[in-house]
């Protein structure tokens, strides 16, 4: 897997924006990225691409959001370095269709507004364009749908864009404010290829490489900035594997009725349950690459186990009293991400004949909190 640079640049700011403040011409020869989703993750992420100073970078925001942004600029606060962004710099839009076609389209949605993805993503798209979503859940092939105007039974194929990616992030952000975003802890980007308009089929659901273009593509978007990026050649790995934070951290801090994850991490049952969570995960994960055709003793590294098991418990215990996001939707009484993040791993589950009992009672416990709340 390849990182690109995690060294410290310097802070952003309306005196020292770099190369953000080339004149229009030199902008209009940059890549442009167009930023869907500008919350806790789009503007994080949008604000790291921002302050390398190499990108012409268009946050798409709404409300009061949009209001104060526009105002008085987009301000992050972090443990690693804060960014501003004044108003005289930062290129903000109420409606798409005023950003237009971009290079790079960040899409950070929840996965409950999925639906919403056309009519936001597509005045953004020309035939070059490639699309970053940084979203939870196994989203990538009903994006392609959506994007493609296809139905929920068709394969998805992709042509109206280069590509597409998943991008899974272990970070701890949130908007703290309207134009105001604070990042508390890690921040680590894994983005693998999803699909390509220039293979014959879709790579959401097979073992194919993706092309050098689309994996250089990518690694080369990540080099300047300070984000912690890796690069992984297989979607169902990427997916999976930040599954392995997502259903046992997100699925018991909302199972048990909003705790935050020093308690999950604290308490010995519900340690050992994150783990049968856990382990649950990387065997229906295991099973996917299986049945994509990875070959677990030509390539042992491709599969999930002890490694990944380790590392998201490692992070969970150095999180402190970490609201989960879906544990937020919970509490503030927003529809949570229930359909892709937590039904459709379990309905993976029993479709490749994986046994789950943990996650299936936790999963049906956040059902029923949708349900009556």
């Amino acid at each position: 897997r390849l990182r690109s640079s995690s060294s410290s640049s310097s802070v952003a700011s309306e005196e020292g924006g770099g190369k953000n403040d080339k004149d229009e011409e030199e902008n209009g020869e940059r890549t442009t990225i167009g930023v869907i989703g500008s919350g806790a993750v789009g503007c994080y992420y949008g604000a790291r691409l921002w302050e390398c100073g190499e990108y012409d970078v268009k946050f798409h925001m709404r409300g009061e959001h949009y209001e104060a942004s526009k105002e008085n600029g987009l301000l992050l606060t972090s443990v690693d370095r804060d960014v501003h962004i004044p108003p005289t710099l930062l290129q903000t839009y109420s409606d798409p269709s005023e950003i237009g076609p971009v290079d790079w389209v960040l899409l950070c949605l929840k996965s409950t507004g999925l639906n919403a993805a056309p009519d936001l993503v597509r005045p953004l798209l020309k035939p070059t364009t490639r699309v970053l979503a940084v979203m939870n859940g196994l989203v990538d092939e009903d994006l392609v749908r959506l994007i493609e105007g296809q139905g929920e039974e068709d394969e998805p194929q992709l042509t109206k864009c280069a590509a597409t990616y998943g991008g899974m992030a272990l970070l701890c952000s949130n908007r703290v404010g309207p134009g105001v975003v604070d990042h508390s802890y890690a921040g680590k980007l894994t983005v693998a290829v999803a699909s390509s308009s220039s293979s014959s089929s879709s790579s959401t659901g097979s073992s194919s490489f993706p092309s050098n273009e689309d994996r250089d593509a990518v690694i080369d978007l990540f080099a300047p900035t300070s984000v912690e990026f890796v690069y992984e050649p297989s979607i169902i790995r990427g997916r999976w594997s930040k599954n392995c934070w997502n259903l046992p951290f997100n699925g018991i801090s909302v199972a048990m009725g909003g705790i935050t994850v020093d308690k999950i991490v604290t308490d010995p049952g519900l340690r050992r349950l994150a783990y049968g969570v856990m382990d649950e995960t990387i065997a229906i994960g295991n099973e996917a690459l299986r049945r994509s055709g990875a070959d677990s003793e030509a390539d042992p590294q491709l599969f999930l186990g002890e490694v990944e098991r380790k590392a998201m418990m490692d992070l969970s215990d150095g999180m402190g009293p970490y609201k989960t996001s879906t544990m937020l939707d919970l509490t503030n009484r927003r529809p949570m991400e229930v359909k892709y993040l937590f039904r459709k791993a379990v309905d993976t589950a029993k479709k490749l004949g994986v046994e789950a009992p943990h996650l299936e009672t936790v999963v049906a416990q956040i059902e029923a909190h949708q349900r009556f709340h």
